[in-house]
């Protein structure tokens, strides 16, 4: 065994999640932000915010795949096994359902409302405060500023739903049967982004509560 691997060997197993969590919160960070500029500036001609939505996911993809296989390769980890996987798996989620949301938009050709954007950006602020908590939870030694975050995300999720209600409202006043289909599909994809969010930050917090 070359002295590079003997090194490897002996190094900590467990920061090889942390490492991952890491990437993954940066791609959501990216992928949100991408998603936000997008729904300010929508050309419903131009699906280059999908392709860009497509490969992002395609990466979260991946991220999560290895984490699943680190998860078999490493005895040691440095929380529960299935928290790790809850954590990964619901990551992915918000992934998923932002392509998701980016997929109907251009497959209905939906005339973006305010509501679209208002949307983005709680999701881009989510993401942003997953990251902070994903970052202070490495160690366990900064509880409260994961607990931050993730009240944070919580009450964006709470603003998601009044934006949710609001859009619907105006929606169903508008008297065009299809594009009501169209946009309220849209808007609760939308809306299961940040419920995704939230169900992450739950996580986090139970993994706060075990270990910190």
């Amino acid at each position: 065994m070359g002295v590079g691997n003997i090194f490897k060997a002996f190094q900590p197993k467990d920061k090889v999640f942390f490492v991952l969590f890491e990437k993954v919160a940066e791609n959501l960070v990216v992928m949100s932000r991408e998603f936000h500029e997008g729904m300010l500036d929508f050309d419903p001609n131009d699906d280059t915010l999908l392709k860009k939505m497509s490969d992002f996911e395609h990466k979260m993809d991946d991220l999560t795949h290895e984490i699943f296989v680190q998860l078999g390769e490493n005895f040691i980890t440095p929380f529960d096994r299935e928290d790790i996987q809850r954590l990964a798996a619901g990551l992915d989620d918000i992934a998923d359902y932002l392509y998701a949301s980016s997929k109907y938009i251009f497959l209905y050709k939906a005339q973006p409302i305010k509501e679209f954007s208002e949307f983005s950006l709680l999701i881009h602020k989510s993401c942003v405060e997953i990251q902070s908590a994903l970052k202070h939870l490495k160690g366990f030694s900064n509880p409260k500023e994961v607990k931050e975050s993730c009240i944070k995300i919580n009450s964006y999720e709470n603003i998601a739903d009044d934006v949710l209600s609001q859009g619907l409202v105006k929606l169903f006043e508008s008297n065009d049967p299809i594009n009501i289909i169209k946009v309220k599909d849209v808007l609760e994809y939308l809306e299961l982004v940040t419920d995704k969010a939230e169900d992450v930050a739950n996580t986090i917090e139970n993994i706060i509560i075990k270990y910190a």
